[in-house]
């Protein structure tokens, strides 16, 4: 498989598309992040704390009606990026995701929006 047909499949886009996010430290060492999100024609600004991005992430998604339980995480480097792998759950139902940035959290917020897509897009059904 290319490198393009493989992140075309495990990247895709889909419905939820990120627009901004940032992350700022919280109360007893959490997180709080704040977010951009479009889910098709509809844009939201939501904000969420939790341990770390990524937890504060997943918790945005399943506010949006978007539940995403991370099931694997593997990451590395490639090329100078950072990318992570994500195996997904919705209802029982598992997909990998693929995301890169130039940060582990970068990449992780990446491949969570990459997994929803790929769990809970038209595709999926």
């Amino acid at each position: 498989m290319s490198w393009q047909r493989f992140t075309d499949e495990y990247a895709s886009g889909g419905t939820i598309r990120l627009g901004s996010w940032s992350v700022a430290p919280a109360r007893q060492d959490l997180v709080e992040c704040r977010a951009t999100i479009a889910i098709a024609d509809r844009i939201m600004s939501c904000s969420a704390v939790a341990a770390g991005p990524l937890g504060a992430m997943t918790s945005i998604l399943y506010d949006l009606g978007a539940p995403v339980q991370i099931l694997r995480l593997h990451q590395r480097e490639i090329d100078g990026a950072i990318a992570t792998f994500l195996l997904c759950e919705n209802n029982g139902r598992q997909a990998w995701a693929f995301g890169e940035g130039s940060t582990g959290d970068e990449a992780n917020i990446a491949a969570l929006v990459s997994g929803a897509n790929r769990l809970l897009g038209p595709a999926a059904a």
